[in-house]
């Protein structure tokens, strides 16, 4: 990652997000205090790989600590029932704000 102080961030901006196209930059300030500027898209896909981990890690938490039910055929299609009105409700509001 490449860094820089916050003067130089100021004085060369167009510049400094051309780069962060690419690769994060990190701008530090005089007190020491540090900013990242990162692609948006990047940091959308952190952030959903992020809240996926959260989820694996939660998981295997309560893996570990036996807070599990056994998968029945009845639980399954339960929760493949709960996925598919989902997405078809998350498929109609795409279309309502088209």
């Amino acid at each position: 990652m490449e860094r820089i102080n916050s003067n130089d961030f100021r004085a060369n901006l167009q510049e400094w997000m051309e780069a962060a196209r690419n690769n994060p930059i990190k701008v530090t300030r005089k007190s020491g205090e540090a900013f990242v500027l990162v692609n948006a898209e990047i940091f959308e896909k952190m952030q959903i790989d992020l809240a996926r981990l959260d989820g694996l890690t939660t998981s295997l938490i309560q893996v570990a600590q036996g807070q599990v039910i056994p998968l029945t055929d009845e639980l399954t299609s339960s929760i493949f029932e709960r996925a598919k009105t989902r997405a078809v409700a998350t498929k109609k509001s795409k279309k309502e704000t088209s």
